[in-house]
């Protein structure tokens, strides 16, 4: 253990001491031998008035338990004085903790120049009059420790709080200058942002919850960054509860533009998934690590810089180039077609493979989701005449699918398909061309997101990205979870191209797959990719197209009908398989780095029976609360707002309370006009309302979530009382 710490002939200065958190620190230092100068200014917690008994009060409890103290009562914004009364009563300063605060908490649209300036002037502009007016002393001893406050608020954000966090947040980048220029000087600067019971947490937090949260608990870090054996510096904490963390920037890997010629939002669009990737994320503590890739990127640019392109193809004509926007119409005959098209209803006893094939069949008739990779044909032919991009269709292979459902696919509609060039990657030998599609239903919803990745070969080498590897999702070194083998038909290819509206002839012309170097038609990727999302819907959805959410494909070879498709899976979660799918009769692999994913079985009603529970309970227990309200009119007048419950687990349901709008009431549904969104566990919920669960308790843990005007929570203690 760590040698006892003292602070014998140091001098400290603590703001905001007369009370909460800073009397803890001043008690502290004080009995580990610190002379402490009590700052307080006495007002109260909105920066107003003055009361010199606080820090008379501190000072008395210091000398009464044989420690040195003396009290200052002027303002932070005077901190010249603060430091000067250490020297006239003390010789020196070595300590510096920054704790004096106010709170005017007001929503951003309702505040006032006066609620910012005096949040500022006590937060932010204090320490810096306190600190600087030490920093001399500090410099000349070569010797100094500060110790500024951030908050929560400051680190995130607070509905209420844009004069507080903001000036929070102003003191941790005030704090890591001032441990830059310190160092050299053994002058330390670190910042915490405490979680503990105060006069200015009392507001917002219940009182067992206040008491429990004790200043004391967070006083042994404030001491330890202190004390003389310290060497941090430039440092962030969260502390509070007996719970101490050191907080720090994380950066992702980012991605990098090329500088020779301009980039765009779109592209930025395209890689932003990317750009929030945290794999092999870094934590910059300084400047000049912050500046590190921006050198990194202009090392890299070409110079002279010229635009990327060869005769084939002109990045700046061709990047981001949008096809025109194309209509397709589908009826439950065309729903059907597909399903057959990619061997649904091999079973056609199975109701289960019926509902993809038959718009009368009991258990109900739905698509396929993998129909939706059939919307993009009525726009996808147009990149045969992309400006900026010239080759011969017959040079163009399908590289790679990747299917994203929106929300469940309608049994007919009317689809409006968007595309456009995303990127396109220089492979050398080809070009790697991407091809986003949104489609959208009539009522301007997405339904669908389709990219297809098209190399086309002979026209590489034009200087551009060479993109992403693509080795991703390869199956685990073990035993497949399942495996499904289907043969096609002789006349696959045929059924295919009349239910997906690709009529490309090497499908059907024995000549022109000759061409291709085929001695026979082959079956179209695409198909092969709906059988093998078949597979893994059967095995592990259990023929549910509403548990589908994405997959992912790359076309590795070819597949002649009549071959049998043998699919393997490999469980990785509930929601994400990886798959492979082989050709039998060859052992080729036709289908790799494949992934789905399926949305959570529990995010699914699958029994009417359980809807039905579910609406009872829920229901039940809002009628009760209508109940309440219609008994008490007068919460309209004392509540004043509208309250969105959003309740998740199998019993739940989305709720409105509307106690702003006489006579008051509580109904299953949403209202864009509420004020406060409530989101928690039904069972939770439920134990709130019997009092077994403290609504304050259940925000602090976790279980329960509030959007929108947090402030307006506290006001439904009523209802639950």
């Amino acid at each position: 253990m760590a040698e006892t710490m003292r602070f014998d002939g140091r001098v400290a200065i603590v703001t905001g001491a007369g009370g909460g958190l800073g009397r803890a620190y001043a008690l502290l230092l004080a009995a580990r031998g610190a002379k402490v100068v009590v700052n307080d200014l006495g007002g109260s917690m909105h920066g107003e008035g003055a009361d010199t008994r606080p820090a008379d009060q501190v000072v008395a409890e210091i000398r009464e338990a044989g420690g040195e103290a003396v009290p200052s009562y002027d303002s932070v914004e005077e901190g010249e004085k603060i430091v000067q009364t250490a020297i006239d009563s003390f010789g020196r300063v070595d300590i510096v903790v920054n704790n004096a605060g106010i709170l005017r908490d007001v929503s951003f649209h309702r505040m006032r120049d006066v609620d910012w300036e005096k949040v500022y002037r006590v937060h932010l502009f204090g320490s810096y009059k306190v600190t600087r007016a030490a920093w001399p002393y500090f410099r000349e001893q070569q010797y100094g420790r500060v110790v500024m406050t951030s908050s929560a608020a400051g680190l995130y954000g607070n509905f209420g709080q844009a004069n507080y966090s903001a000036a929070k947040l102003g003191i941790l980048g005030l704090a890591h200058t001032l441990a830059v220029e310190g160092l050299r000087r053994n002058i330390y600067v670190n910042t915490i942002a405490p979680i503990a019971g105060s006069r200015l947490t009392a507001t917002i937090l219940p009182p067992d919850l206040v008491e429990a949260l004790k200043p004391e608990y967070v006083a042994p870090l404030v001491a330890y960054l202190c004390h003389e054996s310290c060497t941090e510096t430039g440092r962030l904490f969260e502390v509070g509860a007996g719970w101490v963390s050191r907080l720090r920037w994380e950066r992702s890997k980012g991605v990098f533009f090329p500088l020779n010629r301009p980039f765009s939002p779109e592209q930025v669009a395209d890689r932003w998934p990317e750009i929030n990737d945290f794999t092999d994320a870094d934590h910059p503590d300084n400047a000049q690590a912050s500046f590190a890739p921006v050198l990194e990127n202009l090392k890299t640019a070409d110079s002279p810089a010229k635009p990327a392109g060869n005769e084939f193809v002109d990045l700046d004509k061709a990047l981001g180039f949008e096809f025109e926007p194309k209509p397709l119409t589908y009826t439950e005959r065309d729903v059907s077609l597909y399903a057959l098209s990619v061997g649904a209803a091999e079973d056609p006893l199975d109701p289960k493979e019926l509902q993809f094939v038959y718009e009368m069949n009991r258990e109900g008739f739905k698509p396929l989701p993998t129909f939706a990779v059939t919307f993009p044909f009525v726009v996808m032919w147009q990149v045969t005449s992309v400006p900026g991009l010239k080759f011969n269709p017959m040079m163009l292979l399908h590289g790679e699918q990747y299917l994203e459902l929106k929300r469940p696919l309608p049994t007919a509609a009317t689809i409006m398909n968007h595309a456009r060039i995303s990127q396109i990657y220089d492979k050398g030998k080809g070009a790697l061309v991407i091809v986003d599609i949104n489609s959208y239903d009539e009522a301007g919803n997405e339904v669908a997101f389709n990219q297809a990745s098209l190399f086309i070969r002979g026209i590489g080498g034009f200087g551009g990205e060479r993109g992403p590897s693509g080795n991703v999702n390869l199956p685990p070194d073990r035993a497949p979870d399942a495996v499904h083998a289907q043969k096609t038909s002789e006349s696959q290819a045929l059924l295919y191209r009349l239910s997906s509206g690709d009529r490309n002839p090497l499908h059907v012309d024995p000549d022109m797959a000759a061409i291709g170097g085929f001695n026979k038609p082959i079956l179209h990727g695409l198909c092969t990719f709906g059988f093998a999302a078949r597979a893994v819907l059967k095995h592990f959805a259990n023929n549910d197209p509403e548990r589908f959410k994405s997959i992912r494909a790359r076309f590795t070879s070819h597949v002649f009908p009549g071959e049998t498709l043998v699919t393997e899976m490999w469980q990785e979660s509930d929601t994400r398989i990886i798959l492979r799918t082989k050709v039998a009769e060859r052992d080729e692999v036709v289908l790799a780095n494949a992934a789905v994913e399926l949305h959570p079985a529990d995010g699914v009603v699958e029994k009417q029976e359980a809807e039905t529970a579910v609406s009872s309970r829920s229901q039940t227990l809002f009628a009760q609360i209508q109940e309440r309200i219609a008994a008490h009119p007068e919460w309209v007048e004392k509540v004043g707002a509208i309250y969105q419950f959003r309740l998740t687990g199998n019993d739940g349901g989305n709720y409105v309370v509307d106690l702003k709008n006489s006579p008051g009431r509580a109904y299953a549904g949403e209202d864009s006009a509420a004020q406060c969104t409530l989101i928690m566990d039904f069972a939770d919920f439920l134990a709130m309302t019997k009092g077994e669960l403290d609504p304050q308790m259940a925000f602090m843990s976790g279980k329960l979530k509030i959007e929108g005007n947090v402030m307006l929570a506290t006001r439904l203690q009523t209802l639950f009382s």
